[in-house]
């Protein structure tokens, strides 16, 4: 199962984890894990698109793992929580379709 963390502080998205596999099919076919991937990526590249030169984000990627959090200095951007709000949104989608691939919790 995909585990996603999604961490809060003062009602603001400042770091997320999503680890594990779905095993919803074999290794390479697996759509669950394909989306959630291409989810939680997407919304890297796009806060990568919109932000200044100097943005750095804490980002760590293993297999089956990511790790991403924010800047403080840009944790109140509007854009970027649009963005992070879009993507734990499409991942719940993704959790509702399939529940026992992916679960999210949020803190």
């Amino acid at each position: 199962m995909i585990h996603v963390r999604v961490e809060r502080k003062n009602n603001q998205i400042i770091s997320f984890t999503m680890d594990g596999h779905a095993d919803f099919a074999e290794h390479g076919s697996d759509l669950v894990c394909a989306g959630a991937s291409s989810i939680a990526f997407g919304m890297i590249n796009a806060i990568a698109e919109v932000m200044p030169e100097g943005f750095d984000p804490t980002l760590a990627q293993d297999e089956g793992y990511l790790y991403y959090e924010l800047p403080a200095a840009f944790r109140n951007d509007q854009v970027i929580q649009t963005l992070l709000t879009g993507m734990v949104n499409q991942l719940r989608s993704l959790a509702y379709s399939y529940p026992d691939h992916i679960k999210i919790n949020s803190k």
